[in-house]
């Protein structure tokens, strides 16, 4: 049925705030609950639950008590979720997507192409009247959609994928060559990931950067900022300024 989904998430979402979980607010899927001096944090996509925190004692029992109310199996540690595979160590998390970079590659059939060692041609700027070659856009909207979903894991193609999904409603054949030169980048790095290491001191460095007038067509600027704790860069944009 059409409503079962949202039943299923209105009955869980009851179950976990009056177990005392606090929902977060930028992120309405994130359950958080703190005991004493331990945080234990729910993360649920459909009927995909992932449990972490500081005692794994308390993650234990959670589980089962979850297991209890609901039909649940516990899959343990976690290797794999939405396309992105997951490998756990003392010592690190890594996370990459591999699978999901060279299904890409196939689906848009260059997967026997030569690899490039930069995701865009640093002088290239792009504009509404680049070109007079139109390309299909349903085709051009799905290369960028895909593209943007493998920001999550490979943060140096967000600069370029982000100026490409401007022009998904006028796409060009210049710029379907510049996505494709996207795809030549992923093809030599889809090994790549971001590692989480385990840092002693944690400290927060934010970093940011903006051209100026970059954008042909309005001469507007766009903006970029990463911020970094500990080992890993955790959070990074790139934007078009309003």
């Amino acid at each position: 049925m059409k409503q079962a989904l949202r039943a299923w998430y209105g009955k869980i979402d009851d179950y976990l705030i009056g177990s005392g979980f606090q929902k977060s607010l930028s992120e309405a899927t994130i359950y958080v609950k703190k005991i004493n001096n331990d945080v234990l944090i729910i993360s649920l996509y459909v009927d995909d639950l992932l449990v972490t925190g500081s005692n794994i004692q308390q993650v234990g029992e959670f589980k089962q008590k979850m297991m209890q109310v609901f039909e649940m199996t516990d899959i343990g540690l976690m290797r794999f979720f939405l396309e992105m595979g997951i490998m756990q160590s003392k010592e690190e998390i890594f996370i990459c997507q591999k699978k999901y970079a060279k299904e890409i590659l196939k689906k848009f059939h260059i997967e026997y192409c030569k690899p490039t060692t930069t995701p865009m041609n640093q002088k290239d700027k792009f504009n509404k009247e680049d070109g007079i070659t139109r390309v299909d856009e349903e085709k051009f909207r799905s290369l960028i959609g895909c593209l943007l979903y493998l920001t999550a894991t490979i943060p140096d193609i967000l600069n370029a994928t982000s100026l490409l999904s401007l022009f998904m409603h006028c796409p060009h054949e210049i710029h379907i060559r510049a996505a494709k030169r996207i795809l030549r980048y992923i093809k030599g790095t889809y090994n790549f990931g971001v590692k989480f290491l385990k840092y002693q001191e944690l400290r927060l460095h934010g970093f940011s950067y903006s051209d100026c007038g970059g954008f042909i067509d309005d001469m507007k600027s766009t903006s970029g900022f990463c911020f970094n704790l500990g080992s890993i860069i955790f959070s990074w944009s790139s934007n078009k300024q309003l």
